[in-house]
């Protein structure tokens, strides 16, 4: 009789480490933000499939989103902490369809940053399914050239 009574408590033991890590992992995960790029002018450049390799300047503003495309509706990003950076995914929709957008940033968001970005589009936009772009980011200073307005957010 003893035997159970010592099996349940192990249990028992063993379930409330498991939900007490749990509980931690999620506290900690909430601790966590999204990616934001300080303000001013940046050197962006991409490498994706479809358009190679690009570099250009872009002004970013104080309320920047780098995780959703502009003119979409997206759900709250679910972000997953690195040692050295953050996953973030987030599923957006337009009037194309839908779009799972999974990304890995690293970087300081001051200085640099790079991310990879991959999106599966619903239903394919032509002949893409899934698309993989990898960003990085040089931040050049606070001000931006006159006529280069803010992006979006």
């Amino acid at each position: 009789m003893e035997f159970p009574v010592r099996r349940f408590i192990v249990r028992q033991f063993i379930l409330a480490a498991v939900l007490g890590s749990a509980a931690c992992s999620l506290a900690a995960a909430a601790d966590v933000a999204a990616p934001q790029r300080k303000a001013g002018l940046w050197e962006i450049t991409t490498v994706a499939p479809v358009s190679g390799m690009t570099t250009r300047n872009v002004c970013i503003g104080e309320n920047d989103d780098i995780i959703r495309p502009e003119g979409s509706d997206c759900t709250e990003p679910e972000l997953t902490p690195l040692d050295e950076g953050i996953i973030v995914t987030v599923a957006c929709s337009n009037q194309d369809g839908k779009q799972i957008i999974s990304s890995t940033f690293t970087g300081d968001f001051e200085t640099r940053y790079h991310g990879t970005m991959k999106t599966t589009f619903d239903p394919p936009i032509g002949a893409i399914h899934r698309m993989g772009v990898n960003i990085d980011g040089k931040y050049l200073g606070p001000e931006c050239p006159k006529g280069l307005d803010a992006a979006k957010p």
